[in-house]
């Protein structure tokens, strides 16, 4: 049931970016750029996402997941995810029925409602994003967006996602139009040990309150 808990995180850094980013500013604070963003996506209710890390987390097989959620009808999520675990590697398919996953029943950490709503871990995470800098202004997602970096802290980190531990370096952006909206995340989370690398997150959110089928 591993691959739905990171409703999270995704894809490369620069996928979907146009172009240098423009650093002449001035720019609204990042605080503010991130508590705006934050207070918008607690009321979104459906949301294309597409996530994948780059880097070896343990405990965590996800390489990419793409797809379409909704809150409605108690929570509903379809689309594929890539998993590796040690040499075996799997591309499939999934859909997700309130906490019904092929039969099976999930944890509530695997839901849509862990991804979407006031509660759910995305909306944590933005509220915990500290040292917040508002750092350029770039397309993103085909959106005009500001970017913001900033650290969140392990007890955030660890209540989003288990398998992480420490404080994690963070960049988000958000829309320039208001309201303004959370666009993309990005994480890079320290080494496990000093021969690993660090790994990277990405996530990002499109079609935000367009209905799904």
């Amino acid at each position: 049931m591993s691959r739905f808990a990171p409703l999270l995180l995704v894809l490369t850094l620069l996928a979907g970016c146009t172009g240098s980013p423009d650093t002449r500013g001035p720019f609204p604070a990042g605080s503010d750029l991130v508590g705006a963003a934050a207070s918008t996506f607690a009321k979104v209710r459906s949301v294309h996402f597409a996530m994948g890390v780059n880097g070896v987390l343990p405990g965590f097989p996800l390489r990419q997941m793409e797809g379409d959620a909704t809150l409605d009808d108690g929570g509903y999520a379809k689309g594929t995810a890539d998993i590796q675990v040690g040499t075996d590697h799997s591309k499939d398919p999934f859909e997700l029925r309130g906490d019904m996953a092929g039969g099976a029943k999930v944890p509530f950490e695997y839901t849509v409602g862990a991804l979407l709503g006031p509660d759910a871990g995305l909306h944590r995470a933005l509220l915990g994003v500290t040292d917040a800098k508002t750092e350029g202004r770039e397309t993103v997602e085909g959106i005009d967006s500001l970017r913001v970096g900033g650290r969140i802290p392990a007890a955030v980190a660890t209540s989003v996602l288990p398998a992480i531990h420490d404080d994690v370096i963070v960049k988000v952006w958000v829309s320039v139009a208001e309201p303004r909206r959370f666009v993309r995340m990005w994480v890079q989370v320290p080494p496990a040990g000093a021969h690993l690398s660090p790994v990277m997150f990405e996530l990002a959110l499109t079609r935000q309150d367009v209905p799904i089928s």
